[in-house]
């Protein structure tokens, strides 16, 4: 389906769009590497405040996913 776009919503280009697609899976994958060690770090400790590092790999595995279908299923 083609929508309509107005002038004056910016809109990349095909290019920059598979660019993002290809570099947001491997910070997804950054950022969730630096989770688990937050999350090794915290249990290594013995502190059980490991909040920030669980939010560090939901969001790194939403990134991979997310994205990562988005590459498959390209058109």
């Amino acid at each position: 389906m083609n929508f309509l776009i107005p002038d004056f919503v910016p809109v990349p280009g095909t290019e920059t769009m598979q660019l993002i697609s290809i570099i947001l899976p491997i910070v997804g994958i950054c950022v969730t590497v630096a989770g688990m060690l937050l999350l090794f770090l915290h249990k290594r400790n013995g502190n059980r405040k490991d909040t920030l590092a669980w939010i560090f790999i939901g969001i790194g595995v939403l990134l991979i996913a997310n994205h990562g279908v988005q590459l498959i299923f390209r058109r």
